[in-house]
Order: structure tokens, then sequence, then C-alpha cells
């Protein structure tokens, strides 16, 4: 037994592979193509195309064979093949600041779902709020050949504007109205949301508010509600405190630290509006650790209406977002331009909606 195996290992080694096992390693390797699932499901190779292309183009029944014959085949189509013929790889690309968040992950969804319906996929990839990153995914994306890409925001390198605008490949920035766009843009104004907060905080407590938010570099939505918050004091007649404004981590940590800060002052404003709902949570539960209740000490409202706003005690005063709906749009901006067509607007921007609840 032992020398049996010696010696057909030798014969391996040699590359004298027995029959049975050059059989095994042929079948394993076969790949199928178009033609051999045309003909097990009696259509046409165009049909089998258009099914995995089109589908709701085909009548149910054929879809159904069609649809046996893929999963006995085991067929995949040759996108690289595809590609060369096409120049389409029916590949969008989206580059966001971070997976982690679920703010990002209703985007994604909404912009997949639609996607879908015309049998285009999506890439992921994440910057990290850095331009120079971006940068370096907007290069690996373009050399993978992606039909369109999505940017969120508007903070990029110049490098980056031209590599986008040389490919020739539509491109929709998501999330904020940029004044210029690379291509196009869907996203609500974050100035004119944050500003409407801060209307509202004024109108019911005064003047005496303050900000808590992340650092603005490469991040133009921090940058645009703050601004926002800015414009809507000087059109109450106020200046905003330097020492009011506090620029924190995007985190709730942050916003317990930015709560502390501010209770701790000899003169402390009367309410606060924070630049994303997790920052407004550890505010909030900083505040009432420290004694002060909310609203009645101080105000607390914060920006994206997340699930956390609603379960908060008090509830959090928020500024709704149409999440889904930017991420569907931009994917039907790819749509219109892939086939050849131009959007009325380049830039589309959507309603954000002020979510009053307990805490304001």
């Amino acid at each position: 037994m032992l020398t049996h195996t010696l010696v057909q290992t030798r014969r391996i080694i040699r590359g004298e592979f027995p029959a049975a096992m050059t059989a095994r390693r042929a079948r394993s390797s076969t790949r199928f193509r178009l033609r051999d699932v045309a003909l097990r499901a009696r259509v046409s190779t165009m049909t089998v195309a258009r099914v995995l292309r089109e589908p709701h183009k085909v009548a149910p029944e054929t879809r159904k064979r069609v649809a046996q014959a893929l999963d006995a085949t085991g067929y995949t189509p040759d996108l690289v093949a595809r590609a060369l013929v096409s120049r389409r790889t029916g590949v969008v690309g989206a580059i966001v600041p971070t997976l982690s968040n679920s703010l990002i992950a209703d985007v994604i969804q909404g912009m997949s779902d639609a996607l879908a319906t015309e049998n285009r996929q999506l890439m992921v990839g994440a910057a990290g709020f850095s331009a120079a990153r971006e940068e370096e995914l907007v290069r690996s994306f373009l050399s993978r050949r992606v039909d369109a890409l999505y940017l969120t925001g508007t903070s990029h390198t110049p490098a980056t504007i031209s590599l986008l605008r040389a490919s020739g490949i539509p491109v929709v920035q998501g999330g904020n109205i940029p004044a210029k766009p690379i291509d196009m843009a869907v996203g609500v104004s974050n100035v004119d949301a944050a500003a409407a907060v801060v209307a509202h905080l004024v109108s019911r407590y005064g003047s005496d508010i303050a900000f808590a938010g992340a650092s603005p570099v490469d991040n133009d939505r921090m940058r645009d509600r703050r601004a926002g918050y800015e414009r809507a004091l000087r059109m109450a007649g106020a200046k905003p405190v330097r020492d009011w404004q506090i620029e924190i981590p995007m985190s709730m940590e942050g916003g317990r630290d930015a709560a502390r800060t501010l209770l701790a002052m000899p003169k402390r404003p009367r309410a606060l509006f924070c630049a994303n709902d997790v920052i407004a949570a550890g505010a909030l539960l900083a505040a009432l650790r420290a004694g002060a209740r909310v609203p009645e000490d101080i105000a607390i409202a914060g920006y994206d209406d997340l699930d956390v706003a609603r379960q908060l005690i008090p509830s959090l005063t928020s500024v709704r977002v149409p999440r889904y709906e930017i991420g569907k749009r931009a994917a039907e901006l790819f749509h219109l331009a892939l086939s050849g067509a131009r959007p009325k607007r380049a830039v589309e921007q959507l309603d954000f909606e002020l979510v009053v609840r307990e805490s304001a």
C-alpha cells in the first residue's frame, strides 16, 4: 500500500496523472458557455442574455426554464469579456465616509435597490472622512472600469475632480448641495436644515445657543451645519459666542465632553445644537447625569433623526433627511445618464423635515 502511494506521488510530481484523475480535473475546470445554457433551456443565446440583463422583458415560463438551466450548469457571465465588447461592466461605484453608520446604510440600500432594477451592481468603498483616501479609491474604481461613481458630499481633492471629469463617466455627489457639481448632485441643503433647527431653538429659548460638531476638514456637511447655525443666529440679531462653539469627535463621547464643558461655564447657553444625533445623544445623557433638566435647564437638538432619537428620554428634536431617497435618486440619475439622456436639472435638492420632540 505504501509502495503504491509513493509511486502514485512520483507520477503526480512528474505530471503523469492517472486517467480518472485527469477526467475529474477536466470536469472541475469546465466553464459552461452561454450556448450550453441556451441548449439546455431550449432557447436562443439572445434569450439567455436578455434574461440575465433584462429579465422583465422575458415571458415568465421562458424565464423559469433559463433560470433552471443556469442553476444546472452553474453558468456565470464573463463580465470582463462583456466589458471589452460593450465598454460597460454593469458595476457602479460608491465612495462613502464609513460603513459603520446607519445613515450611510440607508443611502446605500436605496441605491442598491434602484440599481438592481436595471441589473446593475454596486461596489462600495469607505474613505474614512479623508479626501486623500477618497482620491485613492477614485483611482482604484476607475481602474476597475466602473460605469458610474457616487461620492459623498462636496469636499474633494482637485485631483479627484480632474480624474472624474476626464473619465467621462456619470458622477453623482450625494448628501449635500454643491455650488458647482462635478457632474450631478442630489441631497439636501445642510445650511438650510441646520438654520431651521436653530431658528426653532431661538423661537423657544432665545439666542443663547451653543454648537457642538466634528471637524469640518474634509467634511462639508459639518462645515455647512455650523454655517447654518451661525446664519440663524445672525438673522435673530445675535452674535455666535466663540466659547460656545465646541469641536469634538463625531461620537457620543464627543457629545458628553461638549455638554460637560458647556455646563461647567460661568454663563451657560440656554440651548445646544449638535451637528448629528450621535453627538446630541451623548450630550443629552451627560446633561441628565450632571443633574441638568432637559429642556428646562438646557434644550438639546440634533440632526439626522436616527432611530435612537425617538427612544431617548426625553426624546430628541432632530432633522429628518430622506437618506433612502438620496440613494434611490442617485441610481435613477445613473440609469438616465448611462442610457444617453441627461436630467433636466444637474442638481436635485430634496426636502428635509424638522421633527420637534421633548428635548427642545
